[in-house]
């Protein structure tokens, strides 16, 4: 199959992906991470298929070997959320964070602020917005997948920081 067939079939693909990662996680961000991994990789093995059927069995196979991989990484580390939102930096009134979830939450936004000025900028409509990668497509015009990608390697750059800092064993 050529280069063109995948522009058509790959957002089809990619929805079956977040479909496989969201009933396997049940979360929107690990089923986003998923998705991408997928198309990556299909398109690397896209030379090699000879029909669209083939193809989607090859996505649905692929996304739930990276399920796996993912859910296996997950155990080997603590999971922390890397979102961030205005009501979690501070808290109303009566209501206090211990001194470890105000630290972490302070080593989180200053790792967040050592971004690159781009990712940086959909970080902070992720994460402090609420706004799901295709809303940020839209209001920046940026490719979806672009998004996605970056939004991916933003999570992973706050996670080095904060391993690096210290906050999170690995």
């Amino acid at each position: 199959m050529d280069h063109s067939e995948f522009d058509r079939l790959a957002p089809v693909l990619c929805t079956k992906a977040k479909s496989v990662a969201r009933d396997f996680f049940g979360r929107r961000e690990a089923a986003e991470d998923v998705a991408q991994e997928t198309v990556v990789r299909l398109w690397k093995a896209w030379d090699t298929l000879s029909s669209p059927v083939e193809a989607e069995r090859l996505a649905v196979r692929i996304a739930k070997h990276e399920c796996i991989d993912v859910w296996r990484r997950e155990q080997r580390r603590p999971h922390i959320s890397l979102t961030i939102s205005h009501e979690q930096a501070s808290p109303a009134p009566g209501e206090e964070h211990s001194l470890e979830e105000a630290e972490l939450m302070n080593a989180l936004s200053r790792a967040a602020h050592t971004l690159p000025r781009a990712e940086g900028r959909l970080w902070r409509m992720f994460a402090e917005a609420g706004m799901a990668a295709r809303e940020i497509a839209i209001a920046t015009g940026i490719n979806v997948r672009t998004v996605s990608s970056m939004l991916s390697h933003a999570r992973k750059h706050i996670y080095n920081v904060l391993k690096e800092g210290g906050y999170i064993d690995g």
